[in-house]
């Protein structure tokens, strides 16, 4: 029977991520000729030629390969358990870790900041604001908990669980007293006239903006300005001409303040975001991280039923 520790295994994936033996010794924190000793140890084990080594550097053999996606298995499971002890030792972690997108940030800040802090005072909330792929890299590199994006934006994989939330009604904005409300409804090609501002655009949300305000293929989208800051969008859109996408639960207070108005546009076409909250498969989540994703929910959810009640978002 064969007794191979974590650590030889972390070994194997890390040279195998690094493609250097330099590297990975520095990320594991061993000399190169330890690492190289612990890589050669394993081959001998197995007696299967893991790895080729060359001057340019190091390639994982397709053996290696399999057994690298492997390790990488059983590390995470090693780590879970890991974790599970420590969930039932103090029935709570320390810190929860949540990924947004720039649209659901706006619609959970900072109301979801402020409900936790009042349920669970004593936990660290960690917030990172990114596009979907950079959060779902973070989610299976177990440096966030969960994450909040666009379910199109994310395909579903065995890996991770996707919770889905109401969809979040959208369309586009602009300021009172805007040249566009004067000729409402507009076709969406009048939409190109005035500057187009926006947060950073994901593969999925440019290919449809592309096709729905006829942009050919070579040409580039002209953003007069890129932020995913929502907040500071919706400011640049009440003070100048811009144009913005943004979904009604994300203006309410803005069309009630009559600082936005929701653009009349010609056949309509129903545009929206759908929301979903992904965690990892087969993870135990912490009483307060179980907290922080039923409390995104419930906010996430709500807004949206408030939006569509009011007449004048539809």
């Amino acid at each position: 029977m064969h007794e191979i520790n974590s650590r030889r295994l972390a070994h194997l994936v890390a040279l195998a991520e690094e493609g250097s033996f330099a590297r990975a010794a520095e990320r594991v924190h061993l000399s190169q000729p330890a690492l190289s000793r612990s890589i050669q140890a394993l081959e001998d084990e197995f007696d299967i030629k893991l790895f080729d080594r060359a001057a340019r550097g190091v390639a994982t053999t397709p053996a290696g390969k399999l057994l690298v996606e492997r390790a990488r298995r059983v590390l995470f499971e090693a780590r879970c358990l890991f974790r599970d002890v420590e969930l039932i030792r103090a029935d709570a972690l320390g810190e929860v870790r949540i990924g947004l997108g720039a649209h659901a940030a706006d619609i959970l800040f900072p109301e979801m900041l402020v409900e936790f802090a009042r349920k669970y005072p004593g936990i660290k909330i960690s917030l990172e604001m990114a596009e979907a792929g950079t959060l779902m890299e973070r989610l299976r590199a177990e440096r966030a908990d969960f994450v909040v994006v666009d379910r199109r934006e994310t395909a579903i994989a065995p890996d991770v669980t996707m919770h889905r939330l109401t969809g979040h009604d959208g369309g586009w904005f602009v300021r009172q007293g805007h040249p566009l409300l004067a000729r409402a409804p507009v076709p969406l090609a009048a939409l190109r006239e005035y500057p187009l501002v926006s947060v950073s655009l994901s593969a999925f949300m440019e290919d449809a903006l592309r096709r729905l305000l006829k942009f050919r293929a070579h040409e580039e989208i002209p953003l007069h300005l890129e932020c995913n800051d929502v907040a500071v969008l919706k400011k640049v859109v009440a003070r100048t001409d811009a144009v913005m996408f943004c979904t009604a639960s994300s203006v309410q207070r803005d069309v009630l303040d009559e600082r936005l108005v929701r653009v009349a546009i010609v056949h309509p076409r129903k545009l929206g975001l759908q929301f979903a909250l992904v965690c990892l498969a087969d993870r135990t989540q912490s009483a307060a991280a179980d907290g922080a994703l039923a409390l995104a929910a419930q906010i996430m959810n709500e807004a949206t039923r408030s939006a569509r009640s009011m007449g004048r978002l539809r």
